[in-house]
C-alpha cells in the first residue's frame, strides 16, 4: 500500500496543474452520452528525457456502475471488512493527493469500494510508452480503439485490457487526441459509435474549435468554478502546459510535411490494420472449433490443430467404409449375374459345362487370411494371361507374385493376391468370378 500511495505521490503536482476545464470535459463526456460510462481518463502526453512521448494520468471523473449509483442515493451501502478495507485506506492515500477538500475523500471512500473504483484509482500510478499497450497504441496511430466484450478484452494484447476485463469493465475504449489519449471504460458491452469519438475529438481538439463547446459544458454539467471570463485563456491551456513540447504542426506556409513521420504512421496503421485482421481470423477460428480449453491463441491454435485430427481420421475411416462397400457391391453383382446363368434351363447348363470341358480351363482359389492364392489352368488361346490380368484388375486385387508357365500348349498361371479390405467371400464366389471373367 505504501509503495502505491508514494508511487503516487510524483503525480500530485500534475492534479493541481489540472484546470478545472478539463475535470469538465470529461464530466460533460459521461453526462451527455446515452450509454453508460463508469469511468473517463484523461492521459497527457509529454516527453521525457529520451524523447520519447509518454502518457500520464491528466485528470479522469469516476460515475460508478448503475447499481453503485442507485445505493449511494439511497444510503444503503455497507462497509465490508478484509481486502476490501485495505482498499479503502490505499484509496483514501491515493485520492488525498488530488483532493482539495478532505470531506470529499472521506465521502468517497466511505463505502464499498469496487472493482471498477478501485481500477480507476490505480491507474493514477500508471503510464504508457507511446506504441505501447492500448493507450499508446492510440495514441501512436491517431486514430480510436475499441474493445467490447469478453472475447475481444481477453485477446487483445495488452496488459491494461486484460485488468480492466479482470475489474468487471465490458466496454474499453481509447481515442487519440493531439495531446493525449482519452479512455472509457463501462461495465456494459457497448457497440462502437462513431458519436463518441467525434464528442471526444471536439472537446480535445485544437483550442479554437473548442471554446464555444467548453462554455457550453460549464452550463450543462453545473459544476462550481472560474467563469470564463475570470479564468481566461489560462482555463483551456492549463491541462496541456506540461504537453508544450509537443511537436504542433507549423502553420506558415511554404513548409512541407516530413516525410519520414509519414512513412511512420504509415507504417503503424498498417500493423493495426494486420493486428486487427489477425484477431478477426482467431475469432473466426474459435466460432467453428467445437471444444476450446483455454481463451489464449496458443490454446486455440493447438485445440484447433487436434480437431483438424479428428476430421482427417473421420475422413479416412468413411473412405475405407466407401471401398468396401464397393467392393461388396461389385461381388454381390458377380453371385447374382451367376445365379441367373446357372439357373437359366438345364440345356443351357449343359452347353457351358460342354464349353468348359471343351476349352479345358481349370481355376482353384485358396484365401489364407489378407492373401488369396489363384492358380489356372487353361491352353495357350487367345492371350489368357492377359485376360486374368485384366480380370483381377476389375476386382481391385494387389498382385504380389506371379508366375506363367507353357507346357504342349497349356499355360499354368500361379498368382498371389492381397484381398481388398472388408473382403468376405467366399473361395467358390471368388473362382466364380474369376472364371466369369475369363469368359468373356
Amino acid at each position: 500500500m505504501d509503495e502505491i500511495i508514494s508511487s503516487s505521490s510524483s503525480s500530485s503536482l500534475m492534479f493541481q496543474a489540472t484546470s478545472p476545464a478539463l475535470q469538465q470535459r470529461l464530466q460533460f463526456i459521461i453526462q451527455n452520452r446515452p450509454e453508460w460510462w463508469v469511468y473517463a481518463i484523461f492521459w497527457q502526453a509529454t516527453k521525457d528525457t529520451h524523447d520519447r512521448f509518454l502518457l500520464s494520468w491528466g485528470d479522469g471523473h469516476f460515475r460508478g456502475t448503475k447499481g453503485l449509483a442507485s445505493k449511494a442515493s439511497n444510503g444503503n451501502t455497507q462497509p465490508r471488512f478484509g481486502f476490501d478495507l485495505e482498499r479503502k485506506k490505499v484509496a483514501r492515500g491515493i485520492q488525498a493527493l488530488f483532493s482539495d477538500n478532505p470531506s470529499d475523500v472521506a465521502g468517497l471512500v466511505d463505502g464499498e469500494v469496487t472493482d471498477s473504483e478501485w481500477f480507476f484509482m490505480v491507474s493514477v500510478t500508471r503510464s504508457f510508452v507511446a506504441g505501447d499497450d492500448i493507450v499508446g497504441r492510440a495514441f501512436r496511430s491517431g486514430t480510436y480503439v475499441w474493445l467490447a466484450g469478453d472475447q475481444e478484452l481477453q485477446f487483445y494484447d495488452c496488459e491494461r485490457a486484460k485488468e480492466a476485463h479482470l475489474h468487471g469493465i465490458q466496454t474499453l475504449v481509447c481515442i487519440a487526441t493531439p495531446f493525449g489519449v482519452v479512455e472509457l471504460g463501462s461495465s456494459d458491452i457497448i457497440k462502437e459509435d462513431w458519436g463518441v469519438m467525434q464528442l471526444a475529438k471536439s472537446l480535445f481538439g485544437p483550442e479554437r474549435e473548442k471554446q464555444q463547446e467548453v462554455d457550453t459544458m460549464k452550463e450543462a454539467v453545473g459544476i462550481n468554478g472560474r467563469s470564463s471570463s475570470d479564468s481566461g485563456p489560462s482555463d483551456f491551456e492549463g491541462p496541456f502546459a506540461s504537453a508544450s513540447t509537443l511537436d504542433v504542426p507549423s502553420k506558415k506556409r511554404g513548409r512541407k510535411p516530413s516525410i519520414g513521420k509519414e512513412t511512420g504512421q504509415n507504417h503503424v496503421e498498417a500493423e493495426r490494420q494486420r493486428r486487427e485482421k489477425l484477431n478477426h481470423r482467431f475469432y473466426a477460428l474459435r466460432s467453428v472449433v467445437p471444444n476450446v480449453s483455454k481463451m489464449d491463441k496458443a490454446s486455440l491454435l493447438a485445440d484447433a490443430v487436434t480437431y483438424i485430427k479428428e476430421l482427417k481420421a473421420k475422413i479416412e475411416d468413411l473412405e475405407i467404409k466407401v471401398r468396401v462397400e464397393s467392393q461388396k457391391r461389385k461381388m454381390v453383382a458377380f453371385d447374382m449375374h451367376e445365379t441367373q446363368s446357372t439357373s437359366t434351363t438345364g440345356d443351357h447348363t449343359q452347353r457351358s459345362s460342354t464349353s468348359y470341358g471343351a476349352i479345358g480351363m481349370d481355376v482353384d482359389v485358396k484365401i489364407l487370411g489378407s492373401d488369396a492364392m489363384i492358380r489356372v489352368q487353361c491352353p495357350d488361346v487367345n492371350y489368357p494371361s492377359a485376360r486374368l490380368m485384366d480380370a483381377l484388375r476389375d476386382l481391385e486385387f494387389r498382385v504380389h507374385h506371379a508366375s506363367v508357365s507353357n507346357v504342349k500348349q497349356l499355360m499354368l498361371h500361379d498368382v498371389v493376391v492381397k484381398v481388398p479390405d472388408g473382403f468376405s467371400f467366399s473361395e467358390e464366389a471368388l473362382r466364380a468370378a474369376i472364371l466369369r471373367r475369363l469368359q468373356i
